[in-house]
């Protein structure tokens, strides 16, 4: 039987049989309602107090809308003088005599949602069931009772319409016995009945492992309920108020005769004694942790991961209980949960004006198109006094992004001693760097303003984006705190605060910048100045030098070297006493590098409208200074954001003008600026030319949201906008700049309803598509921007915790009024900042693609059968200029086809390759644990033997090999082939592959990608001979057969041989294609001297700069620079450093080198051409005959996979076959 299916019907048997069987749980947990804290009795045990959320990892908690807390010590009018103890309810347990204050005069009471769910982790999840008695106690001691609520445990209602009591009239104590472990918990849930202020509470939980009452269900059945046995005291008073005396008598809980009941605890919408009444009672689905049956359906909802016809395929926990997750929400828009190693942090204190987790910053890898890098900060205690700087995690994490499919997380590098993330972005030649953020006590200690402006150390913490290892020591950007000046860049002005409000709420964490032409880092923070709040902007060379000892000498708090580097900043004309520290009273920023000016457009709020700013790294001779409204650099300089702009003549402006009301988002547009932000008018979409002229000024959307300053979502005091303007380029890498008609950007606002949308517009601020509305699906936070990837897809990460009762927007949507909980302060205790409330370690990943998605459905294939049935996934989105309602269901796609070999007898086809040995081997894809579903089609059915199952995969024009085990056969189409297997016995893997297929390479992830040369729109004719071929197999084959095959583009029917010289450089979506390139030749190179060695001419010191040429934008890999030497011509050599590739052409060739770590040197002389080159005759093109096996082959390989296997097929047996002269 399926575990899942024997653990269920466990539950369900009678418990007589199972009394004797108790598994490994605890003997006792206990849940304190309405107490602050966890409490230890008199009896020694240890009580969790009712507001922790649930978590797998420790006891368990509250599931849904935290519970509010109740306690009331004197509720007799005028006497304030009586003692904690003295008003009580008439009964209670003699082992709470001890307790009784701290156990019964408080209780949890319901909050925004009338209910209350509380989940416990008795034991683990697979460990043999155990059997508890569940107690419930509640003494009201605050209203005059009559409302009603069920009790349910497990889903199963073990007590209809409870009613509460009069304040003080009694303890009502409810035992329900024999309640099985579900998945090692057992959830308990008070559902509210009332309409009219609708209650549902309690004072104490218990959970006492004990098989007490399992003997009393004797042969009765409960179909899939619960036979539960129960004792009880439940006593109702008359009297109301004048009873109140009731509270000053003795415990009469001796007094009281319990009663008892012997029932059938059924699921929602089930009935009957035994439970057997409604269309769910004979549907399994898994209640209450997998899913829930529909009424009137009968069809399975699942939840929490769960998946299957009866939500009986549990998700793949990790230690925190988090599971990857992937929902396509729209055609164009997927929302994936991606679980990373350690809990996410919150923000410090003020986790509103955040809206989401502290800073999760992203940015898109330059060259790889599936690649984004994002920074994190793990949830851990800090601001211990002697921990001096060790405290922290800060993460750089690498996400690949396959289109349409889950992300992955593939390697994170954890920097220690940071307790902060904020901005981040690459340089040209992959080095992706952060800002990350220390606490270092003894700035704090000696801060000469408020605790919560003490400074902290703000630096860049870099990773090598290949091996995601550290590039450097993290190195300092910004001034060294200090009360008096004794050095540069030192003193009090333009300090990055522990937890100022004005400060954080003006630039979060932080923003970071790289820019390329100049080579420069740029940080830009919200800051202090003593009490005054400003900003402070700092800019580094990347190779910038460190300090020297005499001016380290002088530091009074210095930071040890070895911790984080202080450097030497770059001075320019953007550097101003102002930028680098003021307290103008900066209340928001944002910024944006331009590809083509050569520098930094920005513009932040102070009062009036929004100012927007070039900063001026671009300076002459090199690059075209800023110009018109922005020649004046520095803080001064820029212009006002009003439209129509102001009549100077006069001096003031329209009564109807429109002004930007913060800065949110900009982007380059050709040689302009686009912009988002929000407005008098409302969000508006903007262009600003280079010379600060408005040429387009549109309100998108009139109707904003305001920034929330409390979880109700009210607005803050001085009524601010709530920031969640955004304009990202969409369909077009950033560094393309797009602008006008043709260009798509996508723009995301939030309105006053606080419901989020999307919508695409043109270069000149268009709306082009309906707009969408999702709410429902993904929300994006403050202070971090959007990124566009190489290829045109928009994508956020955050994280967030659900509206769990629909307060502002669909219930379970991301709660974007107050998303993730904060990091408490504690000035006073051992660490100054404690762990986040709630935390949670799954990041969310929002990707918004430029082109529709292709549906995915899962299909199954199952042999020997005759009919074919096929439920399709809908996915319905109507849209309007007003509203948009996205509607998405999941669903299965199950395909049954015909698939009947004539004779199971025949020998097997040939062209399978047994993969590790085959026999006990499974197939997994790049490794032994790459198992992805999306790489096969499963055959589910009777598969009569391996030889049919290799006959279909003949039937599929793109497999690539097999796995067989008895009753199951998966077709592998996975691009990449089979490369890689695991050790299962009982099952079989063929690769079905030509001799030396394992060389090609997918381009771009292959599937669906059509090949093209240097760029997405570069096809020309002459660099692919096409062939009509009806399979991979034989594609692969005729490119194998020649010489001068770069790669391949194979789709149904047509195969493109890519002899292009320079090779397969960039690829186009197109659904049905592939596209597989074969890597260059590299055989002709050879270290010279070793490793650690640069190229030298005659001599070691001969290193004239006549002898080389640096190659731009090559210096992402030893691999392109080798390249980039191969299609030079007179390339004699290489020298390839991070970030450098020299290709040296130096008639004597390299004849010496110089030590150098960290540079390579390498000689190349071209191999000889193929022995079939050699031999073909002088100006004719070699044979047609040695490059494509012709239709015949095709036919007969084809219709080898159609018919019965008469004869083994293999290519020696086709030598015969006709061949074609082209």
């Amino acid at each position: 039987m399926v575990p899942w299916v024997s653990a269920i019907l466990l539950g369900a048997l009678s418990s007589r049989v199972w009394a004797n069987s108790q598994g490994p749980g605890v003997d006792w947990l206990g849940i304190n309602g309405g107490y602050k804290a966890n409490y230890n009795d008199s009896l020694g045990r240890l009580w969790y107090h009712s507001e922790t959320p649930y978590s797998t990892y420790t006891w368990g908690g509250y599931v849904g809308s935290k519970p509010r807390d109740w306690y009331r010590a004197n509720w007799i009018a005028g006497d304030d003088n009586e003692t904690l103890g003295k008003h009580t309810c008439r009964n209670w347990p003699l082992e709470y005599d001890q307790d009784y204050d701290a156990l019964l005069h408080h209780y949890s009471r319901e909050a925004g949602w009338p209910n209350q769910t509380f989940r416990v982790n008795l034991q683990a999840p697979d460990a043999p069931v155990s059997y508890y008695t569940v107690k419930y106690l509640f003494c009201e001691t605050k209203d005059r009772g009559g409302k009603k609520w069920d009790i349910l445990i497990n889903g199963k209602k073990v007590k209809e319409d409870y009613v509460g009591k009069w304040a003080h009239h009694h303890t009502d104590i409810y035992h329900f016995m024999c309640v099985p472990t579900n998945a090692g918990m057992i959830e308990i849930s008070l559902v509210a009945k009332d309409t009219n202020k609708p209650q549902a509470r309690f004072s104490t939980l218990e959970f006492e492992k004990s098989a007490e009452g399992c003997g009393e269900c004797g042969e009765r059945s409960c179909g899939k309920g619960l036979c539960s046995a129960s004792t009880f005291y439940d006593q109702s008073f008359d009297g109301g108020w004048g009873a109140r005396w009731t509270s000053l008598m003795a415990n009469q809980f001796d007094m009281e005769v319990p009663e008892s009941k012997v029932a059938c605890a059924c699921d929602e919408g089930v009935e009957g004694e035994s439970c057997e009444a409604g269309i769910c009672a004979a549907v399994e689905c898994n209640e209450p942790f997998g899913g829930s049956c529909n009424e009137n359906t009968g069809a399975c909802s699942c939840i929490n991961g769960y998946k299957g016809d009866h939500c009986e395929v549990a998700p793949k926990l990790d230690k925190f209980g988090c599971y990857d997750e992937h929902l396509q929400v729209s055609d164009r828009m997927t929302v994936s949960t991606v679980c990373l190693p350690e809990l996410i942090a919150g923000p410090v204190r003020h986790g509103h004006i955040f809206r989401g987790p502290s800073p999760m910053s992203a940015v898109s890898d330059k060259v790889r198109p599936d690649t984004v890098y994002f920074s994190w900060t793990a949830d851990v205690k800090y601001g211990k006094a002697g921990a001096n700087g060790t405290e922290g995690r800060v993460y750089v994490s690498k996400l690949k992004i396959p289109r349409g499919q889950a992300p992955t997380l593939e390697k994170s590098h954890v920097f220690d001693g940071f307790v902060r993330a904020g901005g981040i972005d690459m340089t040209e030649d992959g080095v992706v760097g952060a800002l990350c953020i220390k606490y270092w006590h003894p700035w704090v200690e000696h801060t000469n303003s408020h605790l919560d402006k003490a400074a902290m150390i703000v630096a860049v913490c870099e990773v090598n984006s290949t091996s995601m290892e550290e590039h450097r020591l993290p190195w300092q950007i910004g001034k060294q705190y200090q009360e008096t000046v004794t050095a540069p860049n030192t003193g009090i002005w333009g300090s990055f605060p522990l937890s100022a409000w004005w400060a954080q709420r003006s630039a979060g964490y932080g923003y970071l910048l790289y820019a390329p032409s100049q080579r420069m880092w740029t940080a830009w923070y919200g800051a202090t100045v003593d009490h005054h709040t400003g900003y402070a902007m700092h800019t580094y060379h990347r190779d910038a030098p460190g300090i020297s000892d005499s001016e380290y000498a002088k530091y009074k708090y210095p930071v040890p070297r070895d911790l984080v580097e202080p450097r030497v900043e770059a001075n320019g004309e953007w550097r101003d006493h102002h930028r680098t520290g003021t307290g103008d009273h900066q209340k928001s920023a944002a910024w944006c590098y331009h590809p083509i000016l050569k520098d930094i457009g920005l513009y932040k709020h102070t009062y009036g409208a929004a100012k927007m700013q070039q900063y001026g790294l671009a300076e002459e001779p090199n690059y075209t200074k800023p110009a018109g409204a922005f020649k004046y650099v520095g803080h001064s300089g820029g212009m006002r954001l009003e439209y129509p702009p102001p009549a100077y003549e006069y001096g003031y402006g329209d009564e109807d003008q429109d002004k930007a009301l913060q800065a949110n988002a900009i982007r380059p547009c050709g040689e302009d600026w686009i912009l988002g932000f929000p407005s008098t008018q409302g969000n508006v979409c903007a262009k600003v030319t280079r010379l600060g002229e408005i040429t387009e000024w549109k309100v998108i959307e009139p109707s904003i949201g305001c920034m929330p300053c409390g979880s109700n979502g009210g607005c803050c005091g001085d009524g601010a906008k709530g920031r969640m303007v955004r304009i990202a380029p969409l369909g077009a890498p950033e560094h393309e700049a797009r602008c006008g008609p043709d260009a798509r950007f996508l723009y995301g606002f939030e309105k006053q309803d606080r419901t989020r949308w999307l919508v695409e517009l043109d270069g000149d601020c268009n709306e082009v598509t309906d707009r969408m509305d999702v709410t429902a699906h993904t929300h994006w936070p403050l202070y971090q921007d959007w990124t566009t990837t190489t290829d045109g897809a928009v994508v956020w990460v955050t994280t967030w915790l659900p509206d769990e009762v629909g307060e502002h927007g669909p219930k379970g949507s991301p709660n974007g009024v107050w998303p993730y909980s904060s990091k408490p302060e504690h000035p006073e205790e051992e660490y100054m900042y404690g762990l986040t409330p709630r935390a949670v370690n799954g990041a969310k990943v929002t990707v918004y693609y430029p082109s529709p998605l292709v549906s995915v459905s899962t299909t199954t294939t199952t042999m020997v059968s005759t009919t074919t049935t096929t439920t399709t996934s809908v996915v319905s989105s109507t849209s309007t200029t007003s509203t948009t309602s996205t509607t998405t269901t999941t669903t299965t796609t199950t395909t049954t086809t015909t698939m009947r070999p004539a004779s199971t007898t025949a020998k097997p086809v040939s062209g399978f390759q047994p993969a590790s040995g085959g026999t006990g081997q499974a197939c997994r894809g790049a490794h032994g644990n790459d198992n992805n579903p999306n790489y096969y089609t499963a055959i589910t059915a009777a598969v009569p033997s391996e030889e049919a199952c290799k006959y279909a995969c003949m039937a599929e024009p793109l497999c690539s090999g097999i796995e067989y085990s008895l009753g199951r056969c998966e077709v592998w189409t996975r691009p990449g082939g089979i490369r890689a297997t695991m050790p299962l016995q009982g099952f079989s893997c063929y690769r079905f592959e030509p001799p030396g297929a394992e060389a090609f390479q997918p381009v771009d992830g292959g599937a669906g990608r059509a090949c093209r040369g240097a760029t997405p729109g570069d096809n020309s004719d002459s660099y692919m001979t096409v062939l009509v071929i009806n399979s991979l197999f034989e594609c692969k084959a005729a490119c194998l057969n020649d010489p001068a095959c770069k790669g391949l583009e194979f789709s149904a029917g047509r195969c493109e041989v890519w002899t292009r010289q320079a090779g397969i450089q960039a690829s186009a979506e197109v659904p049905g294609f592939t596209c597989l390139a074969l890597p260059f030749n590299t055989s002709g190179f050879e270290l010279v001297e070793g490793e650690g060695k640069a190229c030298r001419g005659e001599s070691p010191t001969d290193n004239s700069p006549a002898y080389y040429e640096v190659i731009p934008d090559q210096g992402q890999s030893l691999e392109a620079c080798m390249q980039t030497c191969v299609l030079h011509p007179g390339c004699k050599g290489i020298e390839y450093s991070l970030g450098r590739c020299e290709v040296w052409t130096r008639a004597g060739g390299i004849a010496a080198t110089w030590p150098l770590p960290g540079f390579t040197c390498m000689r190349y002389a071209p191999p000889p051409p193929p022995a079939a080159l050699l031999s073909a005759q002088p100006g004719k093109k070699p044979s047609r005959k040695q490059r494509f096996l012709g239709p015949s082959f095709v036919q007969t390989r084809s219709a080898a996979a159609k018919e019965a296997p008469q004869a083994e097929l293999s290519l020696e047996s086709l030598e015969g076959s006709e061949e074609l002269e082209l």
